[in-house]
């Protein structure tokens, strides 16, 4: 029975402060996040200001339209909560080894939580750690090479009771995909414009509700790798 309520009481403790956290302003646990928090609450005062300010977030309603162009202008598919100021060097989230300097979730209408994405640039071996830990705890990820455009990238997934977890890495660009003539110019200057954006990585959390109706729906800004 005491055993039973220290159970209950750190559970307990772990959603109330998970529910008291202010973006930008805490590290936020990822490994803690309970599906049922307070998005509204949680942006709230990173969404006053401006885009001056650091760790400024808007709020954004996303149309069957903005992820499809036969979808209804009309029809509601959810609240984006975006990111549109940060510095690199900031940690605003964690799992296990991996820090983030975004963090960005994507919920119903009603503000049910249905995604949320953290993206930073981290070092391989940290990212290798983590999907090591995290096979132990679970079970061999699912790991499947994406190609878009340019890029190819791994994402390793797993699919638990109420979630679906998945890290995004090893981005690189492939300039040897069939009809893409660049010369080594062209190639060089893609590959300075996108060098940040192949240095990181992204961690998704996905509501399980809500995995068919997001994974590979998606298609701007940190969303679009959630595939």
């Amino acid at each position: 029975m005491r055993k039973k309520l220290l159970i209950y009481s750190f559970l307990l403790f772990t959603i109330i402060s998970c529910q008291s956290q202010e973006y930008g302003k805490d590290i936020f646990d990822l490994e803690k996040l309970p599906l049922n928090m307070n998005v509204e609450k949680f942006y709230k005062k990173s969404m006053a200001g401006s885009i001056r300010d650091l760790n400024h977030v808007e709020k954004k309603t996303v149309n069957e339209y903005d992820v499809s162009l036969y979808g209804d202008r009309n029809t509601i598919v959810g609240i984006e909560y975006d990111v549109k100021s940060y510095s690199p060097e900031d940690t605003v989230a964690k799992f296990k080894e991996l820090t983030f300097s975004q963090l960005e979730t994507f919920t119903t209408e009603k503000g049910d939580l249905m995604l949320m994405s953290a993206t930073g640039k981290i070092p391989y071996d940290k990212v290798q750690n983590t999907i090591v830990q995290l096979t132990k705890a679970y079970k061999e990820a699912t790991i499947e090479k994406k190609e878009f455009s340019l890029f190819t990238s791994y994402h390793y997934t797993w699919v638990l009771d109420d979630r679906l977890i998945q890290i995004v890495s090893g981005k690189k660009l492939d300039f040897d995909q069939p009809h893409i003539i660049l010369s080594e110019k062209e190639k060089n200057e893609i590959q300075e414009i996108e060098s940040d954006n192949l240095e990181e990585t992204h961690l998704y959390i996905c509501s399980k509700a809500y995995v068919d109706q997001l994974k590979g729906k998606l298609s701007s800004g940190n969303w679009s790798d959630f595939k």
